[in-house]
């Protein structure tokens, strides 16, 4: 007997990549028009349309008339669209643009009649425990995936669970044009590949990147099926498939991230950091301040924080965030970051105005802060407030010439354009505070505990020490240490993947400096070539901040920052959308010695994707919009920077085939100036999780006295590790263990 194929006509849809979004959508109109014609004519049975609705929004921009036929032909359940607002990346967005993208994806999808929902994620480099989670947050039991997956590990059968969830690997990928060519013979190998690890029917996808639907596909499946020795083509949906196929193997991986068997183009966690860094500082401030200060406030900007996510999130399709698209994609990128930083600042000045509208009795005090703690800590000690006068026990780390926010709340006030003030930014010690409440607290007096001169920083909890040049950490309740340096290395890759060459080069340490030793905070600065890095500590502080102002003006290259610690590493724990993951590592592994990848494969590498923290030999790293880290032996290697000159380099040592077009991309070098926020500490999961919001200041500090015994929050606060956000007037938190 012929073995059974359920097949499905499909396309897959980058919105901007090698073309920018305009290009590629009047191709989309094309391909569209002609899916609905073989539908209503008839000619095809079914069409899956990506699994993220970006498409079908950009085609009825120009299309609104095709709206109704698109409506019946759902019903139908001919076509099939969601659940994703767009494909996206499950390593470098955090969980709540994960959850908001599954949002708005299927309250559009359910606007056009479709109920049933597979997560679909045929083309994302590698798929994170986190996907999963979110998925289960919203209730779809199915998902079809490609890349990171190893065989031997889901039991060589490509149907298995995760978690009930009835998950089934793509083996071959979701592209294949063979039948649009008309090469059968080459169809029954791809066939038999697919074959070998699927139960009693095999899948196939038959569409790929930016192609049209298959003409006539009925007639020709009927042509195609007489030719075929072993196999006969059903054309369907996937959602049939599902329906037919048994899911009992149980995987016991916790993610796909596996190259062994399929491109996961791992340089693409440091292509064009700069902008991974705006992303991630503009998540945090939408997911863990603005967003939730509205829903405690009951304040009224609901529609406005959806309009950011939806322009955010339409930078996190995997080609966007990923940072592997032509220049002019990543302007337009840069723009709609730009956009989305403008509405968080202009909505946190109005939400910080209609409270003290509501709630101050004055608007001035001497000895008392008003605090929204929006994080998960219980105890904030110190905090940072711009103000355009100095508080008493203050600390003033810089003073700027603009406006104060107050002009702009009194709507009956013209703001007066020539009232530009001294403006303080300035820190504070304060009394004892709830999370995710509103806390009257009391303004301490501090007393100094940090020492700074040019050869060390140090509180009562950790130090950094220089000697011979050389840079030292200490955790003082330990006596762990590590030490710190900065390498840089010519890559030859491109935008997927790293590709080193020659030997690693340290910086060397030219100068220090103190740049201020205050009574609660000091600076040191230390320089290097084309580089500054500042040195934070506060007295409460058992974590070093680091500030590296770097002035990039060398092409082709990884910039890595490198801490050397006291053992080899042979495991990882690092921040997963959602919780963290452990990983194993290979610690005696260099890539450098298996160059060049022999054909077809892409060189196995111990850099990995995290999203805030990754911990080693209980050394914690905290970053903002640093997504890799490197192992070899004791070494933990944090890229700060990695530049290259083009989307895919088809001499790339590290990869055997083109991922994409050798297109030029000047401004992929990041020949520019930028900051990059770290910061070190020593612990554990839960330390590094704790760490978080005081490191990415997840509070909100306004002057004024108060009416007592204010409760913004109503809510029962879980018993949280972390807590992510709100997600439909539901606290997203990571349970305590």
């Amino acid at each position: 007997m012929k073995k059974k194929v359920y097949a499905y006509l499909h396309t897959h849809w980058d919105r901007e990549w090698y073309r920018d979004k305009e290009d590629f959508n009047l191709r989309l109109l094309e391909v569209m028009d002609t899916v609905l014609d073989e539908l209503t004519s008839n000619k095809a049975p079914f069409f899956y349309l990506d699994g993220q609705v970006i498409a079908l929004l950009d085609y009825l921009k120009y299309r609104s008339n095709k709206s109704a036929i698109i409506k019946k032909l759902i019903k139908e359940k001919r076509l099939a669209i969601g659940p994703y607002f767009v494909s996206a990346d499950t390593y470098l967005v955090n969980y709540m643009s994960m959850l908001k993208n599954l949002d708005i994806g299927i309250n559009i999808s359910k606007e056009y009649g479709q109920e049933d929902f597979i997560g679909y994620l045929s083309d994302v480099f590698g798929i994170s425990q986190s996907t999963f989670c979110a998925l289960k947050e919203k209730n779809i039991n199915k998902s079809l995936i490609w890349r990171g997956v190893n065989p031997k590990k889901i039991n060589n059968c490509c149907n298995f669970l995760y978690d009930n969830i009835k998950t089934t690997w793509l083996v071959q990928g979701y592209f294949n044009d063979l039948i649009h060519n008309n090469n059968i013979e080459e169809l029954e190998k791809y066939l038999d590949k697919i074959s070998k690890y699927s139960t009693q029917y095999c899948l196939l996808p038959i569409g790929g990147d930016h192609l049209n639907i298959l003409l006539n596909a009925n007639e020709k499946i009927k042509n195609v099926n007489k030719k075929l020795k072993n196999y006969e083509i059903v054309l369907t949906s996937p959602f049939e498939y599902f329906k037919k196929t048994k899911y009992q193997n149980k995987t016991k991986e916790q993610e796909f991230l596996d190259n062994s068997n399929t491109y996961i183009l791992s340089g693409v966690y440091s292509a064009r950091i700069p902008q991974k860094i705006k992303n991630n500082l503009i998540q945090n401030k939408l997911t863990k301040i603005v967003e939730p200060l509205n829903f405690y406030l009951n304040d009224k900007f609901e529609k406005n924080i959806e309009e950011i996510y939806k322009t955010l999130i339409k930078n996190h399709a995997h080609d966007g965030i990923y940072g592997c698209s032509i220049d002019s994609v990543h302007r337009a990128i840069e723009a709609r970051l730009n956009k989305c930083e403008d509405m968080l600042n202009a909505i946190l000045k109005r939400l910080v105005g209609n409270f003290k509208t509501k709630y101050a009795i004055q608007n001035k005090t001497i000895d008392k802060i008003g605090l929204f703690n929006l994080g998960c800590s219980k105890n904030i000690k110190t905090i940072e407030i711009k103000l355009p006068y100095k508080i008493k026990n203050s600390q003033i780390i810089k003073k700027e010439r603009c406006f104060e926010d107050e002009l702009l709340y009194d709507i009956n006030k013209i703001p007066v354009t020539e009232n530009i003030k001294n403006i303080y930014t300035q820190l504070i010690e304060i009394s004892s505070n709830d999370a995710q409440n509103f806390n009257i607290c009391n303004i301490l007096k501090p007393k100094k505990e940090v020492i700074c001169s040019i050869n060390k920083i140090e509180n009562e909890n950790i130090k950094l020490e220089i000697k011979n040049k050389k840079i030292q950490i200490f955790n003082k309740k330990t006596n762990q240490n590590l030490t710190l340096s900065i390498t840089d290395i010519e890559d030859l890759g491109d935008s997927y993947n790293y590709s080193p060459s020659g030997n690693y080069k340290t910086y060397e340490l030219t100068k220090t400096k103190v740049i201020y030793d205050g009574k609660i905070e000091s600076c040191l600065r230390l320089y290097f070539k084309n580089l500054e890095l500042d040195v934070l500590l506060n007295n409460k502080d058992t974590s070093l901040r680091f500030s590296a102002k770097i002035n990039n003006k060398t092409k082709n290259h990884k910039l890595q920052l490198v801490l050397k610690l006291d053992k080899n590493i042979n495991k990882t724990v690092a921040q997963d959308a959602f919780d963290a993951i452990e990983r194993k590592i290979d610690f005696d592994y260099k890539m450098q010695d298996y160059m060049p990848v022999q054909r077809p494969k892409e060189l196995k590498t111990n850099s990995y994707p995290m999203q805030n923290f990754v911990i080693a030999n209980k050394a914690i790293i905290l970053t903002k919009g640093l997504h890799e880290y490197e192992v070899y032996q004791n070494k933990l290697r944090i890229c700060l920077l990695r530049s290259f000159s083009t989307i895919s380099n088809p001499k790339n040592k590290t990869r055997s085939i083109p991922a994409g077009p050798d297109l030029k991309t000047p401004e992929g070098q990041c020949l520019q100036s930028f900051v990059a926020e770290f910061a070190i500490s020593f612990g554990n999961k839960e330390k590094a999780f704790n760490l978080i919001d005081d490191f990415f200041k997840n509070y909100v500090a306004i002057d004024g006295e108060f009416e007592k015994n204010i409760k913004i929050n109503t809510k029962k606060i879980p018993d949280a590790q972390f807590i992510y956000g709100i997600n439909n007037k539901k606290i997203i938190y990571l349970p305590k263990k």
